[in-house]
């Protein structure tokens, strides 16, 4: 599934230098963490940026952040947000000052999993990570990360991909009054159907 970045007039050159360094050396195992994943979120970013009328400068630190968000990927799974942010540190420098880089890195680290965001643009990008657990095609997405996952043997069986969705779907949160509008109830029924699949 390729994903095309929409509004592309709206982001700073920045986010292409990082995207273009990130499609040179992304690794085909990468499935669900992939480069559509990535314009996935900062594509639903953009619809957060336009519902709160988000002034040009944040909107530009959060564009940043999402097409930065897992760039840690290129050097590992564990800790990849921590690893992500010292590998996008060279792109920032000249570009970005010291309180737009922090408020940046905030973002990056709020998807980390459990998420806590801290401030309301961190909760933009954490819900916008998650966004898919609450549309329609979580199932086509799912299994590019259940891939992802036998891939580095978190799980090894259908029934431990099956209970580990289940657990995740119930401790996850929404953070934002526009994802938990648009998306909360959409996940529950996709935690319905998992919960009624685990019985059969």
């Amino acid at each position: 599934m390729v994903v095309d970045l929409q509004n592309k007039e709206r982001y700073p050159k920045l986010c292409f230098d990082i995207l273009s360094y990130m499609k040179e050396r992304w690794p085909d195992h990468l499935s669900y963490h992939s480069i559509s994943h990535t314009i996935d979120v900062a594509n639903i970013c953009n619809r957060y940026i336009d519902h709160y009328a988000i002034d040009k400068d944040n909107a530009d630190l959060l564009r940043i952040a999402a097409i930065s968000h897992d760039i840690g990927y290129l050097i590992s799974p564990t800790d990849h947000e921590e690893l992500g942010i010292i590998e996008v540190e060279p792109f920032f420098k000249n570009v970005l000052n010291k309180r737009q880089i922090a408020t940046v890195k905030g973002m990056m680290r709020a998807t980390k999993v459990p998420q806590n965001p801290t401030t309301f643009y961190e909760e933009i990008l954490a819900d916008a990570d998650l966004d898919y657990l609450g549309r329609d095609d979580y199932d086509t997405l799912s299994i590019k990360l259940y891939e992802e996952f036998l891939y580095y043997k978190v799980v090894k069986t259908d029934e431990e991909w099956l209970k580990l969705q289940i657990s995740f779907l119930e401790s996850h949160c929404y953070h934002s009054a526009f994802a938990k509008k648009n998306r909360s109830s959409g996940k529950m029924i996709k935690l319905d159907e998992l919960r009624n699949k685990l019985k059969t």
